[in-house]
């Protein structure tokens, strides 16, 4: 039987148990012992898919690989995704993800996705799986970690969620996987499985895959599960009783009594056969708090400071200070993220005669988070069109990406203006952008592209700058596209100016942005914005578009491109006693799973293995704590030991070490995302 045989049979309805075959059951201490055998038959499974071309092609159309199979997989996939909750920008942890296909849809819900599977090969057909599919968002950061069987490869309380779709029956250390759910899981978070039901591992398709290719197949025991979870700490375990989606059908009467309060016409017998065959399992850390990135109800209350009429001459911004109530359920975040999610005062320009001639015209950030029932004080900028006359702005609040606060009914505040006097003309910003240097950018997959423009103030208006862009001031910002011309990356590029810019001056603009992963040719095109007002372009201004070739090769660390590792902790292997300035030697086992050569040896990023310093509370002490050269340079794929020697605190109390690489004067590898490793460490006079 082919592989492509294997998975079309995998779409067939899971069989009866057949009646001469014992249950599937492995002791508590067999299914521990045999961990790292199960977990080596994963990776080997998932090496013969990427070998079969038909295979291969067969789980890269997940979920719409079978007719057969579809509708079933998409109503359990709608049922998972209702139940995780999901809001904009949250953190995913797509566990036991094979072939990545739940991180895509994640990713492409506007979620920071961190795919892990205990199979590198798998993770391959995921990297790819992301690279073939355009509508994915890059700017989300997609992680692709394999991890070792028992510690997921992340830092404690870093994902918001944690989604399971037919891997958790497949794990052998179940007690073990469970407490680190718990452990990366943020306060608030929950984990969802989507698991089959009873009689799964009796199967013909399970019998074959465990005798074929020596995968594990778990029965999954609710009772038990409750246990185990709660014993992992979670507060809450929860499961939603769901028929089949092809369970129970009703004529239309027998529908219309059931809707009118008549229990009869509702065939309880088959819901409860039909809730054996799949379990949607819920794992709470917590109560869910409501914020703004997945809303409950968005309700303000927006007031003047002051009663003056307000005026001012065209093309001024006109400042409004406001204040604003949180009347809803809802915390409203301030902190601005690529995926949407926060909340910023906006508001539409309204004619004389109430016409809306410019929605969304400006935006202004809340100075922090705002809770249910506080109030905050800000002053909008608005800037005024350059036509003299009277006009209104009404003044309303926007969940980025999510929704306006008054499609939510929240009452917005109309503001009478008057524009007076003459304006600046309509070609009042407009720049000529020209590069320093002629010919395409060149850079290695991932690394730092330097280049360097002249922008000139050909326009009428002076160009403010800040030290970070905000609104009413001036930046450089850039779209990175591919060869057909599809945006690769949209802001690959958003800086502030250097200095203001006056009419008829000019700036030197160094600019630096990450080059793509993939070889290829790009295009970057680069034009000035005018923060929460509108692109130098919609005012008549002419872009800059420079060719990008990246060039195929491998980058070093001295100017990296991805930089990711997996870490090991060999030694300590768990929580460490030492006295007060003892010396503890720590062991690391490091993978390099970026595409950047590690170099031991440089002046400048030379890659080192490093400590921090953490109190209880996982709180920073020494952000620098120790340091420990590599013993050599480091390619992709390849993997080393390091050691170093971490020094005691000389107070006695509970610490914790973090440890991490770190390319020198570059960058800490788990700033850029990369997992992190690290124990406990309790010093005590008497130890």
């Amino acid at each position: 039987m082919s592989l492509l045989d294997r998975f079309r049979k995998a779409s067939k309805p899971i069989a009866p148990a057949r009646a001469d075959k014992a249950p599937a059951g492995f002791s508590e201490a067999e299914l521990l012992a045999r961990a790292e055998e199960w977990n080596r038959a994963a990776d080997v499974y998932w090496r013969d898919v990427m070998s079969e071309p038909s295979a291969r092609r067969h789980v890269l159309n997940k979920p719409f690989a079978s007719v057969v199979d579809t509708p079933a997989m998409l109503y359990r996939l709608g049922l998972l995704l209702a139940e995780l909750r999901l809001g904009l920008g949250h953190t995913v942890l797509d566990f036991g993800a094979g072939s990545c296909w739940l991180a895509s849809c994640l990713n492409r819900l506007g979620c920071r996705t961190i795919a892990v599977d205990v199979s590198p090969a798998a993770l391959e057909v995921g990297k790819e799986l992301f690279r073939v599919d355009p509508r994915h968002r890059p700017e989300l950061g997609p992680r692709f970690l394999a991890y070792d069987g028992h510690r997921l490869p992340l830092p404690d309380a870093s994902v918001d969620r944690i989604a399971c779709f037919d891997a958790f029956h497949h794990i052998p250390n179940q007690d073990e996987v469970l407490r680190e759910f718990r452990r990366v899981l943020r306060p608030g978070g929950r984990a969802v499985l989507a698991e089959p039901g009873e009689g799964h591992s009796h199967s013909e398709l399970s019998a074959f895959e465990a005798d074929r290719c020596g995968v594990l197949e778990n029965e999954l025991d609710v009772s038990d599960l409750d246990r185990r979870a709660r014993a992992a700490g979670f507060t809450t375990v929860t499961l939603k009783p769901y028929p089949g989606p092809d369970a129970i059908g009703l004529p239309a009467a027998d529908y219309v009594r059931l809707m009118d309060g008549d229990p009869e016409p509702f065939p309880m017998a088959v819901l409860q056969r039909s809730l054996r065959d799949f379990f949607l399992v819920t794992l709470s850390s917590g109560d869910d708090a409501l914020d703004s990135r997945r809303p409950g109800h968005l309700h303000a209350r927006i007031g003047r400071e002051g009663s003056e009429d307000l005026a001012g001459s065209p093309g001024e911004r006109l400042r409004i200070p406001l204040r604003v109530k949180n009347e809803g359920d809802t915390l409203w975040l301030h902190a601005q993220d690529e995926a949407g999610g926060y909340v910023m005062l906006s508001g539409n320009l309204i004619d004389a005669v109430g016409h809306r001639v410019r929605p969304g015209f400006f935006r202004a950030p809340l100075p922090r988070d705002v809770a249910p029932g506080e109030e905050v004080s800000l002053v909008a900028e608005a800037p005024l069109p350059q036509e003299a006359g009277r006009y209104a702005i009404e003044l309303d609040l926007v969940d980025e990406h999510v929704m306006w606060f008054s499609q939510a009914g929240s009452p917005t505040l109309r503001v009478p203006v008057t524009v007076v006097g003459t304006g600046a003309p309509m070609d009042a910003l407009r720049a000529r952008l020209e590069p320093k240097a002629a010919g395409p950018l060149r850079a290695l997959p991932g690394t730092t592209l330097r280049a360097a423009v002249r922008a000139r103030n050909v326009g009428s208006v002076a160009w403010p700058h800040a030290l970070e862009p905000r609104p009413n001031t001036v930046s450089l910002a850039g779209h990175l596209s591919d060869a057909s011309g599809r945006t690769y990356e949209r802001d690959a590029l958003h800086q502030s100016l250097p200095r203001d810019v006056p009419p008829g001056d000019e700036v030197d603009i160094a600019l630096a942005l990450r080059a793509p992963t993939e070889p290829g040719m790009y295009r970057l095109k680069l034009d000035l914005v005018m923060e929460h007002v509108c692109w130098f372009e919609q005012r008549g201004s002419t872009p800059l578009e420079l060719e990008v070739e990246v060039v195929a090769g491998v980058p070093d660390s001295r100017n990296p491109g991805v930089l990711r590792a997996t870490l090991e902790l060999l030694h300590p292997r768990g929580p460490t006693r030492a006295r007060p300035g003892a010396r503890v030697s720590v062991r690391v086992r490091a993978t390099n799973i970026g595409n950047t050569l590690w170099l031991h040896a440089a002046a400048r990023g030379q890659v080192n293995l490093g400590a921090h310093l953490l109190d209880a509370e996982r709180r920073s002490l020494a952000a620098d704590h120790a340091r420990a050269a590599l013993t050599r340079d480091v390619g992709p794929d390849e993997t080393i030991e390091a050691e170093c020697v971490v020094e005691a605190p000389t107070k006695p109390g509970r610490y914790a070490v973090e440890l991490d690489l770190v390319c020198e004067e570059i960058t800490w590898f788990g700033t850029v995302g990369s997992p992190t490793v690290g124990f406990d460490l309790d010093v005590d006079p008497s130890s």
